[in-house]
């Protein structure tokens, strides 16, 4: 007893298609859906890889150099402007506490010669007539 393994293949490809058609459906029209569909996810694969395959180009391209160039020149800048407003808010305060050395020094020099009359000179020639008042 041999089994004919390529009939029974067969027998139950026919069976198939009978309960398909019975359905409405028609197994070469379906294969050819299949195909259709599969060729065009084959097409939307090879346009995502080609998609990726630019952008790995653009980003290692001139362009993308430039741009990150410009963005540190950017940070750049913000930095050199939050550095030249802090210095300029050191700068101020250390001109304010000069100020305040330098005044609290004219009045320490206000207080030490306070009283020392600078028009007393004994040594100058006394008037020959007295004042009248």
């Amino acid at each position: 007893e041999r089994i004919d393994t390529e009939g029974r293949i067969k027998k139950k490809f026919k069976e198939q298609d009978r309960h398909f058609l019975g359905l409405g459906c028609d197994n070469i029209e379906t294969d050819r859906t299949v195909r259709n569909v599969m060729s065009d996810l084959s097409g939307v694969k090879k346009l995502v890889k080609g998609l990726s395959d630019r952008f790995d180009e653009y980003e290692r391209s001139k362009v993308f150099d430039a741009k990150r160039v410009l963005e540190e020149e950017l940070v750049n800048e913000r930095n050199a402007k939050e550095f030249y407003r802090e210095f300029g808010e050191y700068m101020c305060r250390m001109l304010q506490n000069r100020q305040k050395s330098e005044d609290a020094a004219i009045a320490d020099a206000a207080i030490a010669t306070f009283g020392i009359d600078d028009d007393d000179d004994d040594t100058a020639l006394m008037d020959s007539q007295p004042h009248e008042p």
